[in-house]
């Protein structure tokens, strides 16, 4: 019986002796990954990479319905006449769906159009703001990103014209732009305005400065903004050393 006791004793001990050495270890619950945020602003970076591939060995655009002469030059951030000269186009400048047209490289882009006149008469142009909204992107200097500044405003709010010329493009065939409108002011000035909600001019129409042209949207654009660019020889530079 006393044995018996005394082995109940060796096991209780050993059963506590064991119980202090073990370490119970709990896991916290892992915190769950957090959803990934919408992009709220429209990421820039891809415009541009045409041109500057064209710009590095040349390319060759085939015509789609709805493109102009100047919407192709848009695209390329070249002279709508550059481009005429290179395919021995002649005015009024048409193409047609299918046309093959050729986008020469730096190599061949040397001489371009110029003219003291013309010049002189770009340097009359007398501007006005589009809209008079908050400019939320300013102009970039990048060698690639979609030119120009982004002007907020509200769906429906009146876009103006910057300065009398020709409607040479309206329509939604440039991707990324939206409901685009290019006028020409001469040969070597043109604006653009994309993401309208609803164009209100015709192609090879007249528009003067101040009218109206298109009210502000969201046409391919994550909220309403006007983009809006002013461009000297196909190139894009700063609007606001343009407009008051």
């Amino acid at each position: 019986m006393e044995i018996y006791r005394k082995y109940n004793l060796f096991v209780i001990i050993f059963f506590l002796c064991c119980s202090s050495c073990t370490k119970i270890h709990t896991h916290g619950s892992k915190a769950p990954i957090p959803e990934k945020e919408p992009i709220k602003e429209r990421v820039y970076f891809t415009y541009g990479l045409k041109s500057k591939k064209a710009e590095e060995s040349g390319d060759v655009y085939i015509v789609k319905t709805g493109d102009t002469l100047s919407s192709i030059a848009f695209l390329y951030d070249i002279n709508y006449l550059t481009i005429a000269k290179w395919n021995n186009i002649k005015k009024p400048y048409k193409i047609n769906v299918g046309d093959e047209i050729i986008i020469k490289s730096n190599k061949y882009r040397k001489s371009s159009v110029k003219s003291k006149s013309k010049v002189k008469f770009a340097s009359n142009i007398k501007w006005t703001r589009p809209h008079n909204g908050r400019v939320s992107k300013n102009f970039s200097y990048s060698d690639i990103g979609k030119k120009g500044i982004d002007i907020s405003g509200n769906i429906g709010d009146d876009i103006y014209s910057a300065a009398n010329g020709i409607v040479v493009y309206s329509g939604s065939g440039i991707k990324g732009y939206g409901n685009l409108i290019i006028i020409k002011h001469n040969d070597v000035f043109l604006s653009a305005y994309a993401h309208t909600q609803a164009i209100l001019v015709k192609e090879d129409t007249f528009v003067k400065k101040g009218q109206i042209i298109a009210k502000l949207g969201d046409t391919d654009s994550v909220k309403p903004i006007l983009h809006f660019q002013i461009r000297k020889n196909g190139k894009s530079i700063d609007p606001e050393k343009y407009i008051p």
